[in-house]
């Protein structure tokens, strides 16, 4: 049809003794949140992150997609990649956006930024002028 699609793109990793990388794309929809959760899950299972310290990212996570599919351009599909840095976990979580614009009113990007810092070490949100478009996200690796 000549339009661009997005479809479940499996994961992508490097690794050597442990794994350091790992990319994954989810339509954006809101359902495909769950599958991006158990990514971030199985990351932190790797690396020994504690379960309390789990939920709060998996909560960070789920605020994230609720900001990105809530901008005033509609998303086509999520990129989450996860690395091991210096020993922390930097997680970035992308909308590649598909053109259209939605007719809802953008989620509020300064609140998604509070809710998200009180869960973890650090938060960054790029944005343009059609709203946020990616948060990056920073949590100790073995806390």
């Amino acid at each position: 049809h000549g339009r661009a699609q997005c479809v479940f793109a499996p994961a992508r990793y490097e690794s050597g003794d442990e794994m350091k990388l790992l990319e994954m794309t989810v339509p954006a929809r809101e359902e495909f949140s769950l599958p991006l959760r158990m990514a971030v899950a199985g990351i932190c299972a790797l690396h020994d992150v504690p379960v309390d310290v789990l939920e709060d990212l998996r909560s960070a996570v789920d605020e994230s997609c609720d900001l990105l599919l809530n901008q005033d351009y509609k998303a086509q599909c999520l990129t989450l990649i996860c690395e091991m840095q210096e020993g922390s976990l930097h997680l970035a979580l992308s909308a590649g956006r598909c053109g259209n614009q939605q007719a809802e009113n953008p989620a509020d990007a300064d609140m998604a930024k509070l809710i998200i810092g009180s869960l973890v070490k650090k938060v960054d949100l790029e944005q343009d002028e059609n709203g946020v478009h990616t948060v990056r996200m920073i949590l100790p690796g073995r806390v």
